[in-house]
């Protein structure tokens, strides 16, 4: 298991201008990101992992696997069947991103699969509890196969994303872990999760550093002055959408589509650090820029 510890840098930018100046100022905030060496493979019955996030002792999050089978008779007819589960779990109070839905009695946690660079942050629904990612039950008639059903939308996943929110006292740290669920849910691997340590700041999935800087080779530039954002995107990155968010995960601007060099006047957000996201058919841009006002 390794486990960085990568604390923000003062950045400081220049543009073409002597009067042009950009400072960004250095942050508390420390990402924690843990990559599990060799991953946590769970396959067949009664497998399990506890997960302690951030290494206080107190358990956080389990995983497991239900394989059970059995038999019966129906109309005089003997059948079988099988039962497979991937189950995980939000314990001692802490909580996925998800929504807690109850059918034919049964309340369990929804979690949805989230896509790289994604945000998570207290906009984010969060609940606790225990979720199902994905399950297969397999019925046999007279010892052929009869009916199958598969459930879940993490069956099939490989290094998918799963966003998480520790509670600790009134403090809430938000964090992300990439696992992949197997088709048909005999076995779960967990790959790697990183967690931000200071409180109530957001983190973005795939995010295993504090710095905020270009996350891909996409042709584009940003760079600010005063309340002034200038973005320039390459001719051949037709299809840029750009957005802004807050050091919280909120978003406070859209920019739409974007072509050339464009410029934007934002005197109606307060002075201090957002990050900017350019997002491409060829990648995601992303880049932590200082206002004043």
């Amino acid at each position: 298991m390794k486990k960085n510890y990568t604390t923000t840098s003062r950045l400081v930018q220049y543009a073409a201008s002597a009067t042009a100046f950009l400072s960004i100022q250095q942050a508390d905030a420390t990402v924690v990101y843990t990559d599990l060496d060799p991953d946590i493979t769970l396959g067949g019955e009664g497998a399990e992992s506890v997960l302690d996030i951030n290494e206080d002792g107190t358990d956080d999050f389990s995983f497991s696997i239900y394989s059970f089978s059995g038999s019966g008779t129906y109309l005089g007819l003997t059948f079988t069947y099988g039962v497979k589960a991937v189950v995980g779990a939000a314990l001692n109070g802490n909580e996925f991103v998800g929504s807690l839905v109850t059918y034919s009695g049964y309340s369990g946690v929804y979690t949805p699969v989230l896509a790289d660079d994604v945000a998570i942050y207290d906009g984010l629904e969060f609940a606790e509890g225990s979720a199902s990612l994905g399950f297969n039950v397999v019925v046999s008639l007279l010892g052929a196969p009869y009916y199958s059903y598969s459930g879940g939308v993490w069956l099939g996943t490989d290094m998918a994303f799963l966003g998480f929110r520790l509670n600790i006292d009134k403090d809430r740290y938000y964090g992300w872990m990439r696992i992949s669920v197997s088709e048909d849910a005999s076995t779960i691997i967990i790959h790697d999760y990183a967690y931000e340590s200071t409180a109530n700041q957001a983190i973005f999935t795939g995010q295993v550093a504090t710095d905020i800087t270009t996350t891909s080779v996409m042709d584009a530039d940003v760079f600010a002055s005063g309340n002034t954002i200038n973005i320039q995107v390459s001719a051949d990155e037709s299809e840029t959408t750009g957005s802004m968010f807050d050091l919280n995960g909120k978003l406070v601007k859209s920019f739409g589509q974007l072509t050339g060099t464009s410029t934007f006047t934002c005197s109606d957000l307060a002075t201090g650090n957002y990050i900017v996201r350019l997002e491409s058919p060829t990648g995601v841009y992303r880049k932590q820029i200082h206002l004043t006002n």
